[in-house]
């Protein structure tokens, strides 16, 4: 017994500690990633005396993997606005007290109290002083760090400044002196920049050094050693930037450095060349250091990217307009840094940078193909391509900026491809360019489409998008085919194969399902169906060899209309689609259809006879053989659902029927024709009457 209890117990133990072991593995598999297995034994030992084995059931091996190391990156602290203000004070207040200096000495000057030479003295004084401040605050550990580095960037701004203004405008220093200063103060702030590591800092430094090239300027420096110093600057500013991550220095220091370049450039027409490889120079080492600080799906960074590269494009083509064999070489050669990152972007398989450089490549290649002595259509066509390729990269990785700058200008492009072009001759340049804007619309929508099966930001946007397009693409087919209509089809069935497609657009309109083509293009399919049904009415007369082919075309549009309703009486297809709405409004439907019938029918009947196809009294006797047939069909259909207003609509008919027989058609009609006409009448009435009445009797 003793030895039973003993191992109860120890059974208890195990069962306890399975329970933990288990426990511990699911906390595992929530937190990590595993790798190894490890199978879970029971295993009983004894101590100081032998236990008999227990058996027990084989257990499930447990997956146990070892959790693999994931470079974490420090998650950026979100700042309130509040305290983004709060921090911001010291640098606005810096900028007032630097104006409130310079402001100060000028006024000084102005009473004749200080000569320039102690004025410049007194700026640099000054400017030493706010880095011995801002070095005292960080070393006695006094003050906000944002106030020392405020300090810092002051006494910068204030050393160049004071450089330039002793050179130029009061001419204490000689030219080389200050410059001299200027680069010693330039070299100050990337030094204090790297130190301190603060990007608001690096961007001050930037873009104050890039006061620099202008000073060159006013000396009359060589444009090629201006050029060279701007590419240096931005190069050995890269060395804070990749140590800190400061992507919007980055930004900055390319935008400054890009626009002191352009500037410079207009002095010097007969440099013309080298400041066009300076500015690609610049770009080169731009892509470097964007590969090098890219985060993976960075949408913003990406629209940064497209936006530089499109602004150093325009300024190539602007500074080499006149020079066509160096344009060439020089987009070749931005052609040739393209596709090394676009190697890179493949090495990495990231799809957003992969898409985004094989744009910029194929945009920078079809620059290069513009240079070439092709037609103005052939350029237009790659222009109208290029907005289609940054708007296709645009919506598939939902860069906002991007979406509405390309969004725009493919859509002015599209419109006047539809306003002006023409389809004539059918293979002309003209012609493949509406075909291809067509298309692309086509393939936008398709895009549209996929990202309602895949989670995209912006969701609504997306949604009132697919509604929107359709009923674009729609009016754009049409616009086609009436080009194509009035082009290329005989004067005398000019708008018949636009009618034509509308009929059978509507069709099939209706039969794709409401999440292909959204929720208004049946709407405006619909009433261009029936507005062109209105002009066909009302539209008696065509040209005599365009007869039958209108006979044709009011057949199908009354082929179409019947095909609904039936499909609404068989549940078929279209009733599925709208089942929502049609489930509810069957029999007014109906109603509608019946009523349209009559005067379609009518419609028809007068048009034959306009045109001595059939003759006044046979026109007659269809009239009132149409009113029976629409009527019986009425009260049948009324009778298989119990649709009450459906029944009293066709016993309407029956008594218009009989009123018109016996008021109009008996004073219209020979006698042989009327009594044909009541035989087949009544007949069909005795026809109706009785199947109502068996209907009746069954019920």
């Amino acid at each position: 017994m003793e030895k039973d209890s003993e191992m109860l117990e120890r059974i208890d133990v195990l069962e306890q500690e399975l329970r933990t072991l288990r426990a511990e593995v699911q906390h595992l598999k929530e937190h990590t990633k595993f790798e190894k297995v490890v199978p879970a034994q029971n295993k009983v030992t004894s101590t100081s005396t032998s236990v008999p084995a227990v058996k027990t059931q084989p257990k499930e091996q447990l997956v146990i993997k070892q959790p693999i190391p994931q470079e974490t990156t420090p998650k950026k602290e979100q700042r309130s606005l509040e305290e983004t203000f709060t921090r911001a004070l010291p640098r606005i207040f810096m900028v007032i007290l630097v104006l409130g200096v310079l402001w100060g000495l000028k006024l000084v000057s102005d009473y004749g109290f200080l000569s320039d030479s102690v004025k410049i003295i007194a700026g640099f004084m000054l400017s030493v002083g706010l880095a011995v401040c801002a070095y005292w605050m960080e070393k006695k550990q006094k003050g906000s760090r944002v106030v020392a580095l405020s300090l810092y960037g002051g006494a910068f701004i204030v050393g160049i400044l004071v450089t330039a203004a002793g050179a130029i405008i009061y001419d204490v220093l000689s030219l080389y002196v200050a410059l001299v200063l200027a680069l010693i103060y330039i070299i100050y702030g990337v030094f204090i920049s790297y130190l301190k590591g603060n990007e608001a800092l690096t961007a001050l430094v930037v873009f104050t050094s890039l006061l620099l090239p202008y000073l060159l300027e006013y000396m009359e420096f060589n444009p090629m050693i201006i050029g060279i110093f701007i590419v240096l600057l931005f190069a050995t500013v890269q060395i804070v930037i990749w140590k800190h991550k400061q992507r919007k220095a980055l930004y900055i220091g390319m935008a400054f450095s890009i626009l002191a370049l352009a500037i410079v450039s207009t002095f010097h027409n007969e440099q013309i060349l080298f400041f066009a490889l300076a500015i690609l120079t610049l770009y080169c080492v731009f892509l470097v250091s964007y590969l090098r600080l890219y985060t993976s799906k960075s949408k913003r960074n990406a629209s940064m990217l497209f936006t530089f590269t499109i602004i150093v494009l325009s300024l190539i083509n602007g500074l080499l307009i006149n020079k066509d064999m160096e344009l060439l070489i020089v987009l070749g050669l931005m052609l040739g840094a393209l596709a090394g990152a676009l190697y890179i972007a493949f090495k990495r398989a990231d799809k957003l940078l992969i898409d985004m450089f094989a744009t910029l490549s194929v945009l920078t290649l079809l620059n290069i193909i513009a240079q070439l002595n092709i037609s103005q259509e052939v350029m237009f066509l790659l222009l109208v391509v290029v907005s289609f390729a940054g708007l296709i990269l645009a919506v598939k990785h939902d860069i906002i900026f991007m979406k509405w700058v390309k969004g725009i200008t493919f859509s002015i492009l599209a419109i006047y491809v539809f306003t002006f072009y023409s389809v004539q001759p059918f293979f002309s340049m003209e012609h493949v360019t509406m075909v291809l804007v067509i298309a692309m619309l086509a393939g936008l929508y398709a895009m549209l489409l996929q990202s309602n099966r895949e989670p995209v930001e912006n969701k609504e946007w997306i949604i009132g998008l697919r509604d929107l397009f359709p009923p674009l693409l729609y009016a754009a087919g049409l616009l086609y085919i009436w080009k194509l209509d009035w082009a290329y089809m005989p004067m005398h069935l000019t708008n018949f194969l636009l009618f034509s497609v509308i009929a059978i657009s509507f069709a099939g309109i209706v039969i794709l399902k409401q999440s292909l083509i959204g929720r208004l293009l049946p709407f405006l399919a619909g009433g261009i169906y029936g507005f062109v049904w209105l002009i066909l009415l009302v539209n008696t007369w065509v040209d005599e060899r365009a007869i039958v082919v209108a006979i044709l075309v009011r057949i199908l549009y009354i082929a179409v209309l019947w095909a609904i309703v039936a499909d609404l009486w068989k549940q078929g297809i279209i009733y599925k689609n709208y089942e929502a709405f049609i489930a509810r409004y069957t029999e007014q439907l109906t109603i509608a259809g019946m009523i349209i019938s009559i005067i379609w029918l009518f419609n028809m009947t007068h048009f034959m006879n306009y045109h001595d196809l059939i003759n006044w009294s046979t026109a007659v006797i269809l009239n009132t053989v149409s009113i029976f047939v629409i009527a019986s069909l009425s009260l049948f259909l009324a009778a298989k659902r119990s649709y009450r207003n459906l029944k009293l609509v066709g016993i309407g008919l029956l008594f218009f029927g009989i009123i018109k027989m016996i008021f109009f058609d008996l004073s219209e009609l020979d006698i042989l024709i009327r009594s044909i006409s009541f035989i087949a009448i009544g007949a069909i009435g005795l026809f109706i009457s009785n199947k109502l009445l068996g209907k009746d009797k069954e019920g």
